[in-house]
């Protein structure tokens, strides 16, 4: 099963079992978190796409550890100005380990025309 979702401002695809890095997430290391912002869900069989999101789908995952990523030199320079400008960033990551995917289906009623 694959799955499609969104975590901080960016979208991911996991499959069960696979560890990922994320952007920070609110909880510390072993916490269990569950994303309910899915975009798609894909199955052998079937495949589910939201618009934007699905309804009554959600991912159930582990936070696995708190890293922190390598720095990023950013430097800006613009010529003939005297202009230089240097700044050193490092983004806090988690990795998050995906447990299941649950997707809870409603059945509607079609009417027959």
């Amino acid at each position: 099963m694959l799955a499609i979702f969104k975590t901080g401002g960016k979208q991911y695809s996991a499959r069960a079992g696979q560890i990922l890095k994320v952007e920070k997430l609110e909880g510390s290391k072993g916490d269990k978190v569950s994303i309910t912002d899915v975009l798609a869900i894909s199955d052998q069989s079937t495949n589910s796409l939201g618009e934007p999101l699905l309804k009554d789908a959600s991912i159930e995952a582990k936070i696995v550890d708190q890293i922190r990523d390598k720095k990023i030199i950013v430097f800006k320079k613009r010529k003939r100005q005297n202009y230089r400008l240097t700044q050193n960033k490092a983004s806090p990551p988690k990795k998050k380990s995906v447990k299941k995917t649950v997707k809870k289906t409603v059945k509607t009623k079609k009417e027959d025309k």
